[in-house]
């Protein structure tokens, strides 16, 4: 979760600055970074916990598609979509956690 915290903030920040025209190079390259760090935790769910898998895949791609925003508007529409994927996982995996 805090991986996809992580990589959402740093998508923000990265697609606001490409959005308003500014040099985006630094943030891009944090993206990458923090885009990175979500492949260990998001393997060990899905081998480990392959029930919790389909959401914390949904999870991830909806940080993912943060990069396809052409406006401000749909750059917070997909924040907050992607926020709200994050919540179903954490939601989903209370089942699981407790089986």
């Amino acid at each position: 979760m805090s991986a996809l915290a992580d990589h959402r903030r740093a998508m923000s920040v990265r697609e606001e600055s490409r959005l308003s025209g500014e040099d985006w190079s630094a943030a891009r390259t944090e993206s990458h970074l923090t885009r990175s760090a979500i492949t260990g935790p998001l393997l060990r769910v899905q081998l480990l916990l392959p029930g919790l898998a389909p959401a914390a895949q949904t999870a991830a791609q909806a940080v993912y598609g943060m990069r396809a925003a052409r406006s401000a508007a749909q750059l917070q529409e997909a924040r907050e979509h992607s926020i709200r994927t994050a919540d179903d996982l954490v939601a989903a995996a209370g089942p699981v956690l407790a089986a």
